[in-house]
């Protein structure tokens, strides 16, 4: 796709799953191309929670560019996050999508020069006969995330660390690893939190440690499982049991809690054999990485897609769990099976045998 825009274009359209971005992309481009009467900048809600809502949203598309500025000059229509020309929520009804339809004609109309249409959207399904016609006419730019199916945890962590050096952040090692941890893939929450972590570090810029990321992020479920898990791994008593409490205290299952607990204690047992017959080494750079051999690979587990799983999280158990040897990650996942099958039969207490073998683990 064409990334260039002018004022001759007739209609823009930018989509694409890394909302952010989109968002951002979209404003500099109204910002641009922004008439000289403000007047003449007619902004549509583009966000639908209803089949109602859409079409209201796409006649007020209709009359907007139909409508030429009362005392002339170029008019600027930004149909602002769409959320309905994909094929979830409301953009699946039938009705929605005819409506989309007959809005093509209008479009043709659009000239670039009395009207010119900006189309923002989180995302579009180009099998669809709107889609096909919009991207005829319109020039468009894609803002997709990355797919963690087909992209590595360690290129997300590097892509979190440009976004904060383009934020005027200066990352120290582990910070943006932290970031990662507490917010995954979700650049709407990135933005977010990054200007929180901008506040924070102030006018003084200092480097950004892993500590100052967890003062700002701290809280999150996600964090505190991360956190959880780790300190399990680690042999930390006390820090386990606080955040055990708190993910009690946030209502969370304790069957979930052991189910995520036993996917770390497999990854530390992994990378305890592993490591034991010399198939694994760990590297240190802004993140803990694990590189294993051509031999170890084949011990690695496999996604549907018969691809090995990624060592990113295989590394971050390993980096942990290094100071005990495999029988004991093996004798921690028996413990583990066995306290899962009493909560799931109800022949114990689900908090007390969560908390018993926790310390049994950590105390081992």
């Amino acid at each position: 796709m064409s990334s260039t825009t002018t004022k001759a274009v007739p209609i823009h359209f930018l989509a694409g799953s890394d909302e952010d971005a989109v968002k951002k992309a979209a404003a500099e481009l109204a910002k641009k191309l922004a008439p000289e009467d403000p007047m003449n900048l007619e902004t549509i809600d583009g966000r639908a929670d209803s089949v109602d809502d859409a079409i209201r949203s796409i006649e007020k598309v209709r009359e907007a560019i139909m409508t030429l500025p009362f005392f002339g000059g170029g008019k600027l229509v930004w149909w602002k996050a769409v959320n309905f020309f994909d094929e979830t929520g409301v953009g699946r009804h039938a009705s929605v999508k005819e409506s989309l339809e007959t809005l093509l004609p209008d479009l043709l109309k659009v000239d670039g020069t009395s009207v010119t249409l900006i189309i923002s959207a989180l995302g579009i399904h180009r099998g669809r006969a709107f889609a096909k016609g919009l991207l005829k006419l319109a020039q468009a730019k894609a803002f997709d995330l990355p797919d963690l199916r087909k992209t590595s945890e360690d290129e997300i962590i590097f892509q979190i660390e440009r976004r904060m050096k383009a934020a005027g952040l200066r990352p120290g090692p582990g910070a943006a690893e932290r970031f990662f941890q507490a917010t995954g893939i979700d650049t709407a929450f990135w933005a977010q939190e990054m200007e929180k972590l901008a506040c924070f570090a102030g006018e003084g810029k200092a480097d950004l440690t892993a500590a100052d990321v967890n003062k700002v992020i701290s809280g999150s479920r996600e964090v505190l499982i991360w956190d959880f898990c780790s300190a399990v791994l680690g042999g930390e008593a006390k820090v386990a049991l606080a955040q055990l409490s708190a993910l009690l205290a946030q209502d969370e299952s304790e069957v979930g809690i052991l189910i995520l607990l036993a996917g770390q204690i497999r990854l530390a047992a992994l990378a305890a054999v592993l490591r034991e017959n010399n198939m694994l080494k760990l590297s240190r750079g802004s993140f803990t990485s694990a590189e294993v051999s051509a031999a170890g690979q084949a011990y690695l587990p496999r996604k549907k897609s018969g691809e090995p799983i990624s060592t990113y999280a295989l590394g971050q158990a390993a980096q942990r769990s290094q100071h005990r040897p495999a029988r004991f990650w093996f004798t921690a996942l028996a413990l583990i099976y066995q306290a899962q099958k009493e909560m799931l039969t109800g022949e114990s207490d689900k908090r007390r045998s969560l908390e018993l073998v926790v310390l049994e683990i950590v105390a081992g």
